[in-house]
């Protein structure tokens, strides 16, 4: 498979957008579909039903801010991009099939929020998720995708970034069979510490 470039071949670099931008439309949209009062609560009065939701909510609302972060690291990456490969689209199914799976891991959340490993399988997804946005900006460095190649100091920030959320969800993999829904501390830290390096690597840019 040749080479696509974003201004000679619109319509072909357009395609893998259009995917991308679907995959994490519709995975957004089966997140609310867990969002039901349980079928035991049914009977319940209606404030006492929409707290037994409380573990489902709090699913979603983590999911929802997990995939929106995902969709905004790709949006970066495409944004980034002049030209699309073989190579680049075959890392890219991958991917997004680990972001089609994030409504499956939240409903194992909402279904057992008691259980440890339920965070850990979550955890393990996202970090999955996570290598693989690093390999695609890996590859698209090495094979001269990029509108501008990464060097000196801005290589260093995007090294950083890419794989500040692979040490975080992985190793809130391993602690969340210890310490369970405290695991999710190591995700909610993503989101600062990656605002303060984009911050820095603006700065030098």
């Amino acid at each position: 498979m040749g080479r696509y470039d974003r201004d000679a071949d619109p319509v072909e670099f357009g395609r893998l957008v259009a995917l991308t931008d679907g995959v994490f439309a519709i995975a957004l949209t089966l997140l609310v579909l867990d969002l039901a009062i349980p079928a035991q609560a049914a009977d319940a009065p209606l404030a006492e039903a929409l707290a037994d939701t409380a573990p489902r909510f709090f699913a979603f609302v983590i999911s929802v801010a997990v995939v929106g972060t995902f969709f905004l690291s790709h949006h970066e990456l495409l944004s980034m991009l002049q030209k699309v490969d073989g190579g680049l689209l075959g890392l890219t199914i991958p991917y997004l099939g680990l972001i089609a799976l994030i409504p499956f891991v939240q409903s194992v959340l909402s279904d057992r929020p008691e259980e440890n490993l339920a965070f850990a399988l979550y955890g393990i997804l996202l970090g999955c998720a996570s290598i693989m946005g690093a390999l695609m900006l890996w590859h698209a460095h090495r094979r001269g995708l990029l509108r501008q190649p990464l060097v000196g100091r801005n290589a260093w920030f995007e090294v950083a970034r890419s794989g500040l959320p692979i040490v975080l969800f992985l190793s809130s993999a391993g602690l969340a069979l210890l310490i369970g829904e405290w695991a999710v501390l190591f995700w909610v830290a993503i989101w600062p510490i990656d605002a303060v390096l984009a911050r820095l690597q603006r700065r030098e840019a």
